[in-house]
């Protein structure tokens, strides 16, 4: 059978899309993209995997049903917007099944239900039930706190994530995660080590760490374990892989992650970038937030960091328009964010979602003062990152070739230090480390040439 995954979303979402395909191959199943040339090579399911982190991402989630079903095939809706608001998909007409986050893993049995004569299951009691109701599309979201299992894993992405935690015990006012994820959960450390083996063997030469909050892993754990730990036996048991840490939260950082950074040669290491979220360089919009630091403790934090790692990069998030956030609230952010030796931002306009703490608060920002702020944090994130981009100038940087562009002589790269760049080079393979020289910049990217 011909079937299509789209996700939306974070690198959590772009793992289990791939376990999923993976799981879906194992059984005989052809991964097509969503919309073919012809009617014959149309996918006969589509499966969209979708993501309710802000209200643009509810919008492109039921986009992107709506394209499936116009493709003609079936339709699963899958992922954190399904888990928390299947009523507003359920409005989407041609939609023929919802699935909550517990169900993504047993994907595969499902499409049982939606060819019963074409499809046999060699258990038939192993089906799941299916909830009908009056628009006819069947509905499955249970809780979503399913214990982590490893699954298979396949993706033409030249990295490989590796998802070994779920959920989140934080409670911070403006997110919904917990409520789509449950609380935290680990992949106990001998399914990591084997998938970490796998993913190995398959080729990849880049491993990223992923989950909800990573910085947690393995607390509930019986014996525990850690992040840190599992970083350690990773490594030791494959010596040249190289591995990335996903975003972890500043008060959750080990010190000695930088000992690991500092590993070269032959034995694997820990890609010198680390992705840190601040959300707000105000200490009150900081405490509206319930994040549980305050700008203090994030900046010694940030310039510990440089100070042992130099070349390190340090990434950001940052939340404007927050419920409460002053003009003066807004400036302290942007003389926050310029003092900080950081080397990208992500920036996002504060979304009010339902059901958390932050919709109920006073002093909701207008769209339009949001817009405003996020252009002048958009500024201040491009002079960051061409200052770290001219500090390379000149550099050698081992990278992950990705893929070729549109034109004939280059080729899409990835650093250790996060450096997304372009190598002008021939019969480059994807997927494959590379040392480059870094010789210019244009229009905002670094240009190299292999060494």
């Amino acid at each position: 059978m011909r079937i299509s995954i789209t996700t939306l979303g974070c690198k959590v979402n772009q793992a289990e899309s791939a376990s999923i395909e993976g799981t879906l191959r194992e059984n005989g199943h052809e991964i097509v993209p969503m919309l073919r040339d012809t009617d014959r090579d149309r996918p006969d399911v589509c499966i969209i995997n979708t993501c309710t982190v802000t209200s643009k991402s509810d919008y492109q989630s039921r986009q992107m049903i709506r394209r499936a079903v116009k493709s003609g095939a079936r339709v699963i809706a899958t992922g954190c917007y399904a888990q928390l608001r299947p009523e507003e998909i359920l409005k989407i007409k041609g939609l023929e099944l919802i699935l909550g986050n517990s169900e993504k893993g047993r994907l595969n049995e499902y499409l049982y239900k939606l060819f019963p004569g074409k499809l046999k299951p060699e258990n038939p009691e192993s089906v799941p039930k299916c909830n009908d109701n009056e628009s006819m599309t069947r509905v499955l979201v249970e809780s979503p706190e399913t214990p982590m299992k490893l699954g298979p894993y396949y993706s033409n992405r030249s990295r490989a994530f590796l998802k070994i935690q779920d959920g989140c015990n934080f409670s911070c006012s403006y997110c919904t995660v917990p409520m789509a994820r449950g609380k935290s959960r680990s992949l106990n450390p001998a399914d990591v080590l084997s998938a970490a083996e796998k993913l190995v063997a398959d080729g990849y030469e880049e491993i990223v760490l992923t989950g909800i909050h990573i910085g947690s892993y393995g607390l509930e754990l019986k014996p525990e374990s850690s992040l840190l730990e599992i970083v350690n036996k990773i490594i030791n048991v494959n010596p040249l892989i190289r591995l990335r840490l996903s975003s972890i939260e500043p008060q959750e950082f080990k010190k000695d992650f930088l000992l690991l950074i500092k590993q070269v040669g032959s034995r694997g290491r820990l890609c010198p970038h680390l992705h840190i979220p601040l959300q707000s360089g105000s200490d009150n919009v900081l405490k509206l937030m319930k994040r549980g630091y305050n700008i203090s403790f994030f900046k010694k934090l940030i310039n510990e960091i440089v100070m042992t790692h130099p070349d390190i990069s340090i990434g950001t998030d940052i939340i404007v328009g927050f419920p409460g956030e002053s003009e003066n609230d807004f400036r302290d952010t942007i003389k926050f964010l310029e003092e900080l030796p950081l080397s990208y931002i992500h920036v996002f306009p504060y979304s009010q979602r339902p059901y958390t703490r932050a919709s109920t608060l006073k002093g909701q920002i207008s769209n339009e003062i949001k817009k405003k702020r996020v252009n002048i944090i958009l500024e201040t994130a491009r002079n960051k990152k061409n200052a770290y981009l001219i500090r390379h100038l000149g550099k050698t940087l081992d990278v992950i070739v990705e893929r070729k562009t549109a034109t004939t002589c280059f080729y899409r790269a990835i650093s250790e230090n996060y450096i997304r760049l372009l190598v002008k080079a021939d019969n480059l393979i994807e997927g494959k480390s590379l040392l480059v020289k870094a010789v210019s910049i244009s229009d905002g990217e670094l240009i190299s040439m292999p060494v």
